[in-house]
């Protein structure tokens, strides 16, 4: 049973691979004038959000960025991903948060806590989803406690398509189709002082929530005027 499971992971991963391949060369990103990728103006590592309902262009956000990581979960939808993005070049973390103590052996959140401090460490980017887990657009802390823990800068993003399917489930997720055209947004780094305390923290994933909201609505805003 095992096995079969993850044959059909590995199948609908070399499916989803395809699938996000074709949009990408189907759908037409207008480059903006000026905008500088996090890569292009930061010296090091840094870590990646978005909205996980919205991350099926984390691709075209992070094209031609340097070796990048993404955090995935335990799932079979996550072992659906983490075969997409290995097809796609990146290396994959598994695990994920929780909102309970008791959950968190479960989910590998204390080892791949440890796995993205290590590649943020050693010059590897990270890329996560803000949501906190099962709360749609709700930023939770994982990402503030990592960029505490690493001193590695935090960067928004927000990558729309015109041709999408907005769906009604637990993270507000868009499938995006092809032939459509694309806006890709990054926001300025967000910093974490290593000895930010609880406030802070907060503060910081306040910050988070609303950045990644007003990112995404100025997106769409562009590709309703064309601009």
């Amino acid at each position: 049973m095992i096995r079969r499971k993850q044959w059909a992971a590995r199948a609908a991963g070399y499916g989803l691979h395809a699938y996000i391949s074709g949009v990408m060369r189907t759908t037409r990103f207008a480059p903006l004038p000026g905008e500088q990728r996090p890569w292009e103006r930061t010296d090091g590592s840094f870590i990646a959000l978005t909205w996980h309902g919205q991350q099926m262009l984390s691709v075209a956000a992070l094209r031609g960025a340097p070796r990048t990581s993404v955090l995935v979960s335990l799932h079979f939808d996550g072992s659906v991903i983490a075969t997409a993005l290995a097809r796609a070049g990146y290396g994959t973390i598994r695990g994920s948060g929780t909102q309970t103590r008791a959950k968190i052996r479960g989910k590998c959140g204390i080892p791949a806590f440890l796995a993205m401090r290590q590649a943020l460490e050693t010059g590897t980017n990270v890329l996560m989803t803000a949501d906190v887990p099962k709360v749609a657009r709700v930023a939770g802390k994982g990402a503030v406690q990592l960029a505490r823990a690493t001193g590695r800068p935090i960067f928004l993003f927000a990558a729309v398509t015109s041709a999408r399917i907005d769906l009604d489930n637990w993270d507000k997720a868009s499938l995006v189709l092809p032939f459509g055209r694309g806006c890709v947004l990054w926001s300025e780094a967000l910093t974490v002082a290593s000895d930010a305390d609880a406030a802070e923290i907060d503060a910081v994933s306040h910050r988070i929530t609303m950045g990644l909201d007003d990112l995404h609505a100025e997106a769409h805003r562009r590709l309703r005027s064309g601009s």
